[in-house]
């Protein structure tokens, strides 16, 4: 897989929509494709390092392919419900090219891969109800925030192919992440995106994710869905009992002392 070797600030001194030429900058992020997006980042110096392979083309492919599924299925589905089903199809696809957690700190491939291939992808996910609205800065500033990735957290393929590497089960595979997905598209209530705000932070380590397995199964899956404040709560807690060793025990223990009321 290619990668930049810009890092961040090139991008957020050059490309972000509150500097350089305003409008283009604004317009890159609304009404470029994907072939004029790319141009324009060549125009403004940003350089790559690396190959990329035609199977790595074909998981590219696929995972486009996927989304442009789930978008035509979800018509009347808000996309902040869709997240556990873009874990699915990024996480999936990836894993077919041996991807794993060791890649998760290569930041600027992550960041290639998101902004020559997602550019479509990220503004329908977090800028097309903003334009449509006639806020086209702040869809701008939006897209940008997770096809380049303000924060590292939030570059849109590393994102989550995170969130599906915290909730997939070598032996179960994705029966969480289905669960997750059914219940966050069935109701509008429910913290899930607290949950997920909590499964990105990189400080949340155990054992084959186990943390993240237990912690949304008990909250989400067992009768009653979560808020957000029931979430919190549960985070903070688990941050307090960590010298106990909680990221190796049941469920029993969680339910008890993590996820109660």
């Amino acid at each position: 897989m290619k990668s930049f070797k810009n890092n961040n600030e090139f991008f957020q001194n050059t490309l972000h929509p509150n500097v350089g030429e305003h409008t283009e900058n604004v317009n890159a992020f609304n009404i470029y494709n994907q072939e004029k997006f790319n141009n324009y980042l060549k125009k403004l110096g940003a350089e790559e390092i690396g190959e990329i392979t035609d199977k790595e083309i074909k998981v590219i492919e696929k995972i486009k392919e996927e989304i442009e599924q789930l978008k035509s299925d979800s018509k009347n589905v808000d996309k902040d419900r869709l997240e556990f089903d873009l874990a699915i199809i990024f996480h999936s696809n990836l894993k077919k090219l041996n991807w794993g957690r060791w890649l998760l700190d290569d930041y600027n491939m992550w960041r290639w891969l998101s902004m020559n291939y997602f550019l479509k992808e990220v503004f329908w996910r977090r800028g097309e109800e903003k334009k449509k609205k006639g806020l086209v800065v702040e869809s701008a500033k939006a897209t940008y925030d997770h096809l380049v990735g303000r924060r590292t957290r939030d570059i849109f393929p590393r994102r989550y192919f995170l969130i599906g590497e915290r909730l997939y089960d070598k032996e179960k595979k994705y029966e969480l992440a289905k669960k997750l997905s059914k219940l966050s598209k069935e109701t509008k209530s429910g913290g899930f995106g607290n949950l997920i705000l909590n499964m990105i932070d990189t400080k949340l380590l155990s054992p084959n994710d186990h943390v993240s397995k237990m912690i949304s199964e008990v909250l989400f899956t067992q009768g009653k869905l979560a808020e957000d404040k029931e979430v919190v709560r549960a985070f903070v807690r688990y941050n307090g009992f960590k010298r106990r060793l909680l990221n190796t025990a049941p469920k029993e223990i969680f339910e008890k002392e993590i996820c109660i009321g």
